[in-house]
């Protein structure tokens, strides 16, 4: 284990971190600098420690590769295009600084005297990147399998999360391949009712194909309602096929 130069406070700061992560560092040191901003190392030039911004490069790097290799174990079935969507809301900002939140990462930063005083500890972009930077001292104490492990354990709520398919998945495209390929034919859709003032409308859409099949789609939009009734017949067919 490597030897730390850390005072007792701050050691003891930083080990119920690390309960929260459930991860203990072999290299406590790395976890320091993962935590220290740019405005603490440039306010405190006599201490010559090391910002996070390096981490910050790295973990943004190793997080992208953890979810991306998370995500198309789970989705076999999606394209490269759905699949990068996908992972950009899963390692976006806002999502990452709820998590860091959670974590209580705020708490544990050095900041520099004008960046507290700003409300730095609750910044969204800062609260994401010091969590990057803390992945990627993971990554350098432990190296990539243990490392994915916890950021699946981390992220997991996201990646479980079904309206991620629903939300970025083309079913009308997927289906109408599928039609083509089946049946020879491409789903139609038709409106068949809307209702409500022009302000808060309505739409009801039948999906029909091969003149036999039929799935009712509804949305605030004739757009939404396609998609509604797309994915009904999507996943429909996709549980007979299997």
């Amino acid at each position: 284990m490597e030897k730390s130069s850390l005072n007792k406070s701050r050691q003891s700061t930083l080990r119920d971190l690390e309960k929260r992560l459930t991860y203990s560092f072999r290299n406590i040191n790395l976890l320091e600098t993962a935590l220290t901003h740019r405005s603490f190392a440039n306010e405190n030039p006599q201490l010559a420690v090391s910002d996070n911004e390096r981490l910050e490069f790295l973990g943004d790097a190793v997080l992208g590769l953890c979810v991306s290799d998370l995500l198309i174990k789970k989705y076999t079935d999606l394209s490269e295009g759905t699949l990068s969507k996908i992972r950009a809301a899963i390692v976006n900002e806002k999502p990452l600084a709820e998590l860091a939140q959670r974590l209580g990462i705020g708490s544990c930063l050095l900041l520099g005297r004008g960046e507290d005083i700003s409300g730095g500890r609750m910044k969204d972009s800062l609260l994401a990147n010091a969590l990057e930077a803390v992945i990627a001292a993971i990554y350098l104490d432990s190296g990539f399998t243990k490392t994915k492990m916890l950021i699946k354990k981390l992220i997991g709520p996201l990646l479980n999360d079904d309206n991620l398919r629903s939300q970025y998945f083309d079913y009308k495209t997927a289906l109408q391949e599928f039609c083509q390929k089946k049946y020879k034919t491409t789903p139609l859709y038709a409106i068949i009712d809307s209702s409500g003032p022009d302000h808060a409308k309505m739409f009801e859409v039948k999906l029909t194909i091969a003149d036999k099949i039929v799935h009712i789609g509804s949305g605030k939009s004739k757009k939404e309602a396609e998609k509604q009734a797309a994915q009904k017949a999507w996943e429909i067919l996709q549980n007979e096929k299997n």
